[in-house]
């Protein structure tokens, strides 16, 4: 059932337009008022609550989910939940519009919207990258953690990265416990992914980062995923070109979401996922 609901969601994902109602952060955005409102969700907000905040939906979720004994039923609930979970249409037209912006030269609209994508002047990795990470967050991570845990896997971890985000941009700083769950969370996905990446593209140079960082827990999630994907598509670098990069490197990244599938159908036909 992993695998229909998966390649379904992809597809209709695609060629769908989603509304609100299947957007996750709408129904993130709830939660957060709803925590805010009970003042659970504040600047002090202790350790243990935040992580009662993140897991308890999700505990609640598999409990009901696995009450449910009709197959198809069972099947129809974790298509909708996948469909809501993955992808965030707001950031794809934001990427369009850059493309666009770019195409006709307005580099300072260029700009505008890299920024809005999380992408300033003064970060680290490039706009390339950035893209890059932003696809593991909202389709490689999930699809993952749905591999693994079911719909109750991508409700976690969707849930962790909106509310750390929402902490993030609500307090202007970072929750020490937040940043804890995110990285356990992302701990395998983000070495996956990057294996996907260097499969799909130059293995040779990227091989060696990816075994380098392999079992070191120290590094940032996204600091394997940028170097693994930047080792992995060799991109000339073209100050006039504002598309190329970019271009590249989100191919790459739909090149490893078509992996994962692959990945999931064989462990399905092998019996490791039902």
């Amino acid at each position: 059932m992993t695998l229909i609901s998966l390649i379904v969601v992809l597809m209709a994902e695609r060629v769908a337009t989603q509304t609100k109602y299947w957007q996750e952060s709408f129904y993130t955005g709830i939660y957060q008022r709803f925590l805010t409102g009970k003042k659970i969700f504040s600047e002090d907000i202790s350790s243990a609550t935040f992580l009662a905040v993140v897991i308890l939906p999700a505990l609640i979720l598999l409990v009901l989910l696995n009450s449910v004994e009709s197959t198809l039923f069972r099947l129809i609930l974790d298509t909708a939940i996948l469909m809501v979970c993955i992808g965030c249409p707001k950031l794809r037209e934001i990427y369009k519009c850059y493309l666009q912006a770019a195409n006709r030269g307005d580099f300072q609209a260029c700009s505008m919207y890299a920024d809005q994508l999380g992408h300033s002047g003064d970060s680290p990795g490039s706009f390339g990258q950035e893209l890059v990470w932003l696809n593991y967050q909202h389709y490689a991570a999930v699809i993952i953690w749905f591999a693994i845990l079911g719909p109750a896997g991508a409700v976690l971890y969707v849930l962790a990265r909106g509310i750390t985000e929402a902490y993030k941009n609500e307090f202007q700083t970072e929750l020490t416990i937040a940043q804890q769950i995110m990285a356990v969370l992302d701990w395998i996905p983000v070495r996956v992914t990057a294996l996907g990446l260097l499969l799909m593209g130059h293995f040779s140079r990227a091989m060696p980062i990816w075994l380098k960082y392999l079992f070191d827990v120290g590094v940032h999630p996204k600091v394997i995923l940028c170097k693994v994907a930047n080792a992995a598509e060799e991109v000339e670098n073209n100050k006039e070109d504002y598309t190329e990069e970019p271009c590249t490197l989100v191919r790459l990244a739909k090149r490893n979401v078509m992996f994962l599938v692959v990945l999931i159908s064989v462990l399905s036909l092998s019996g490791w996922l039902r």
